[in-house]
């Protein structure tokens, strides 16, 4: 009897956790007149809208597999840098990628982090270099549209590191006294700074380590809930920033496939949605390849510091270089009398520099020349890969 009362409470207990897992929508009016509320009603609004943004832009069911995906990591990302990690009084750095995120045309041989900032405050930025062959410290502040525009820069040649690879940069609107160069100036509108690391070989080298302090007397922190409130608005506007942005570089991209002249309707400016560094100079196009077919990519090696090539799907997301042969640098890509030639296409080819589009028919080629003395553009040119000889 006891067993037959323990199962029937089992399958009830059981079957309540089934139907608990479908929530039905709350009555319209459940966030009113409660700030926070409303704000993270506006962020799954972002959400719901990104979906169906994905959803309609996404030509094939991979794509749209890839969309979706990265929305949610959007949408971590964007947590994390404008609410867990988005106060300006005691700002904390954001690890754009995090190990398995991926937006803004990321590069495989990149570390990316960020932290939000204010004019009204002075911040101190130190750490140790680690192996990374290239760090850049950007501080953006904001277009009269709203787009990202770089305010101030600073390379590791800018930096006294002490003997050890100690670093101590100031950010503050006014030179402190004994900066000398390590100092980024901020104007009033500034309001994220980003540091990157680039690497020739990423997974071997020791990663610089990284702390940002506020040294402004008596931060001012905002009362909970409006800083709640603003912060998740904050997380929206970013998030729908970042979508919008790739959604539109990829329409534009998509237009002119296989070339790598820049679209008509490209304006400079726009660039600002996507951070950019001065230090590089990005070059690239859309590939769209169909059985049997390579795009081809040729050009005369620059006079840079780093370069590379690799590719990234429609959503501005490096291909999973874990697995697949997708992003070579300049350390990787083996030239003749000055010249390379980079092979893209789903099969690997006899020889020759090889990318692989993991499964994406088309996409996002990515070139980038860091620091370049001397370059010139590259061409691309579509073949049948049986036919290609290197």
């Amino acid at each position: 009897m006891l067993s037959i009362v323990i199962a029937l409470i089992g399958g009830y207990v059981f079957g309540t956790l089934q139907n608990h897992h479908a929530i039905e929508l709350p009555p319209s009016d459940w966030a009113e007149g409660i700030e926070a509320a409303q704000a993270w009603r506006e962020f799954s609004a972002s959400l719901e809208a990104g979906g169906a943004l994905v959803v309609e832009s996404a030509p094939d069911v991979q794509a749209r597999h890839d969309g979706l995906a990265f929305i949610a990591e959007l949408a971590s990302a964007s947590l994390e840098m404008k609410l867990t990690r988005g106060s300006t009084t005691q700002p904390q750095f954001t690890d754009w990628m995090s190990g398995y995120r991926k937006f803004l045309g990321d590069s495989p041989d990149a570390l990316y982090h960020s932290a939000e900032v204010s004019s009204e405050n002075q911040y101190v930025i130190s750490g140790h270099r680690g192996d990374a062959d290239y760090v850049g410290l950007t501080l953006y502040g904001r277009h009269i549209n709203g787009w990202n525009r770089v305010s101030a820069h600073l390379t590791h040649d800018d930096i006294e590191f002490d003997t050890q690879g100690n670093f101590s940069v100031s950010v503050s609107v006014i030179r402190p006294e004994g900066a000398r160069g390590n100092w980024l100036a901020m104007d009033k509108d500034a309001h994220l700074i980003m540091v990157r690391q680039y690497f020739h070989d990423r997974d071997q080298a020791t990663k610089a380590t990284l702390q940002i302090e506020n040294l402004s007397a008596k931060p001012k922190e905002a009362t909970e809930p409006v800083s709640l409130s603003g912060d998740l608005r904050r997380a929206a506007e970013f998030f729908n920033s970042t979508l919008q942005g790739t959604v539109t570089l990829a329409r534009m991209m998509s237009h002119m496939p296989n070339s790598i002249e820049p679209p008509r309707d490209y304006s400079p400016d726009f660039g600002g949605v996507f951070y950019p560094t001065p230090d590089n100079e990005y070059l690239g196009g859309w590939y769209k390849l169909k059985e049997g077919e390579a795009l081809i990519v040729e050009g005369a090696v620059p006079n840079a510091a780093y370069w590379s090539v690799s590719l990234q799907n429609r959503w501005l997301q490096s291909l999973d270089y874990e697995k697949h042969q997708t992003a070579l640098n300049h350390r990787q890509i083996q030239t003749e009398d000055g010249q390379y030639t980079v092979i893209i296409s789903s099969q690997k080819p006899p020889s020759g520099n090889w990318l692989d589009t993991a499964g994406r028919d088309e996409g996002l080629l990515a070139i980038r020349y860091q620091r370049v003395i001397e370059s010139e553009s590259p061409t691309v040119r579509l073949v049948k890969l049986a036919n290609f000889k290197h």
